[in-house]
C-alpha cells in the first residue's frame, strides 16, 4: 500500500499555484513530486494535486491511503459536503474515474504541521517558476 501526501499552494486566493505529492511505501520514499499549476485557488490547487498523485500512484501500485491537510477535500470525497462550483465538479468527475481503477482507496486528514513535505514540495514549485 501507498500512503500519498497532497499539498497544493496558491501565493494569493487566486494566485500562482503549485501541487506537492510525496508518496511513501513501507516507510520509504518513493516519490517526490513539484509542479508549478498556473494560476488558480488555493482549493482548486489541492483538487488537482489529488488528480497528479492519483495518476502517479496508479503507475506504482493499486492500493493507496490518501494524507491531506484539507478537510474539505477529505469531506468532499466521502461525499459528506457537496461541491459546489462547476470547475470542481468537473474535476471531481475525472477524479471519480481515476478512483474506480484502485483496488483500495481511503482519505485521511491530518494536521498541517503533520504535511509539510508535501507543503514545501508545493512551494517550491511556486518559487522555482515565478523566480
Amino acid at each position: 500500500m501507498l500512503f500519498v501526501h497532497i499539498d497544493g499552494s496558491s501565493k494569493g486566493n487566486p494566485g500562482p499555484s503549485g501541487i506537492g505529492i510525496i508518496i511513501f511505501r513501507n516507510n520509504f520514499l518513493i516519490l517526490n513530486y513539484g509542479e508549478f499549476i498556473g494560476f488558480h485557488t488555493n482549493l482548486l490547487s489541492e483538487y488537482l494535486a489529488l488528480k497528479r498523485a492519483l495518476q502517479l500512484a496508479l503507475l506504482i501500485d493499486k492500493r493507496i491511503e490518501i494524507h491531506t491537510d484539507s478537510m474539505t477535500i477529505v469531506q468532499q470525497r466521502k461525499a459528506k459536503i457537496r461541491i459546489r462550483k462547476k470547475e470542481l465538479k468537473i474535476l471531481s468527475r475525472e477524479i471519480n474515474n481515476l478512483e474506480k481503477k484502485f483496488t483500495e482507496i481511503s482519505y485521511k486528514y491530518i494536521p498541517r504541521e503533520k504535511n509539510t513535505a508535501a507543503d514545501l514540495v508545493a512551494k517550491k514549485a511556486i518559487d522555482y517558476h515565478v523566480n
